[in-house]
């Protein structure tokens, strides 16, 4: 039976298409990954810490050195003002508004005459998608912009594992450490009075904020955007060989996103809905329907669980569903269904996966007709700020036919355990 799209989808789809085109031609290559739960949230911080001569013009603008002296002297006062409240402490940290509005100033000035920081941006910073939303923009705005969804990444960090402010979600993404225990007191104060060395040492007038937040995030165990990381040397290896020998044009779809489904039980690794969407893939894999399946899921439900549900769906599809391991692709990070599908086209963009030619989405009924509706479409716009997808038609009830979309590589720091 073949179902139609609702309309308003397909125009919301469309809409946003045109309003945020994207830029022909780029190729988009996984991203250099020195420290993946860092250069995930904030690669433009992670460039500017490693490029010698971006750094040397941040040090030597009088600016940015007096925002960081004003910022490192509330930080040596709370020492006796927080009377040791590290949750206090953390406050200090926080970039406020006015702040990220006059570093962001200093920015585009910078940009305006200063060659390295043209460079960075130009050669790294824009051909690395991580700041898609912003890439119609001059080199000086694209530069600010970074920096704003960096520093409000931060605050965001700071603010839910640091001053027990509440997630989007918190039922999988809270804190797993209490802001009153000896560990997350021992930790500030230690970051605390590191932190003049700290600048000192990088130069980076961000460093203290940008260390505290992932030094919260890996006392809360909340790597979770690191593991795996690179895929393509782990994970994703076998299938990614496999990618460069594959004759596209004797398949309908390039690949079958099969989105993950958490099991309550923590001792399970994978739930029966998972199973079934398993199934379901299969079943399309072997009708030759498309040569790679493409799981997606992360460390999701229960929260903090051991399991990552597209690592149990590749495990459930080699053995079970005798799936040849060189045609599944893995997403071990998305929390969401939105990032199942945004998640996805990241894969296919970045590893360099045809973009003319659909790729397939299957699982149960239910998540169908989520995907395909306006609710969905606009819970995608809140919370990411695109539609990651552009649907174009539905083979079944289990099935959705859909086109990547380019925003899908910007970075998402304020959702940071899968950015």
């Amino acid at each position: 039976m073949r179902l139609s799209i609702f309309p308003l989808v397909l125009l919301v789809c469309i809409t946003t298409a045109a309003s945020q085109a994207s830029p022909a031609q780029t190729s988009w290559k996984p991203l250099p990954l020195r420290d993946p739960v860092q250069d995930k949230n904030f690669y433009l911080l992670s460039l500017l810490k490693t490029d010698p001569k971006a750094l040397r013009s941040l040090a030597a603008s009088r600016e940015l050195a007096q925002v960081a002296a004003e910022r490192q002297h509330a930080l040596s006062l709370s020492k006796t003002d927080c009377k040791g409240e590290a949750a206090c402490t953390v406050k200090t940290l926080l970039w406020t508004d006015e702040e990220i509005r006059a570093v962001s100033s200093v920015l585009e000035e910078l940009a305006q005459s200063d060659a390295a920081l043209r460079d960075l941006t130009e050669q790294d910073i824009r051909p690395s998608g991580a700041y898609i939303l912003f890439d119609k923009r001059p080199t000086p705005e694209l530069l600010a912009d970074a920096w704003e969804v960096c520093a409000r990444g931060i605050n965001n960090i700071l603010s839910v594992y640091g001053q027990d402010t509440a997630p989007r979600y918190p039922l999988i993404d809270s804190p797993s450490v209490s802001l009153k225990s000896a560990d997350f007191q021992k930790l500030i104060e230690s970051l605390a009075s590191e932190a003049p060395a700290d600048f000192a040492a990088s130069g980076a007038f961000f460093e203290p904020s940008l260390k505290t937040s992932i030094q919260l995030l890996a006392l809360n165990h909340r790597d979770e955007a690191g593991r795996f990381e690179p895929m393509e040397a782990g994970v994703n290896q076998t299938a990614v060989k496999a990618l460069a020998s594959t004759l596209w044009e004797d398949f309908s779809y390039t690949v079958i996103v099969v989105p993950g489904a958490g099991s309550v039980d923590p001792n399970v690794a994978l739930s029966p809905a998972g199973h079934r969407r398993c199934a379901l893939a299969a079943e399309a894999y072997w009708a030759h329907k498309a040569p790679f399946l493409l799981v997606s899921g992360g460390f999701v439900h229960p929260s903090q669980t051991r399991f990552s549900e597209a690592i149990e769906m590749r495990k459930a599809l080699v053995e079970e569903f005798h799936i040849p391991e060189s045609a599944i692709l893995v997403d071990p990070h998305a929390r969401h269904t939105t990032t199942n599908l945004r998640n996805a086209a990241r894969e296919i963009y970045r590893y360099n996966i045809p973009q003319n030619k659909p790729a397939l989405v299957i699982s149960d009924a239910h998540q169908t007709a989520y995907i395909a509706s306006n609710e969905f479409a606009e819970r995608c716009l809140r919370e990411l700020g695109y539609v990651p997808y552009r649907i174009l038609s539905q083979p079944s009830d289990t099935a959705l036919a859909f086109m990547p979309r380019i925003e899908s590589l910007q970075q998402d720091p304020m959702d940071p355990l899968d950015p």
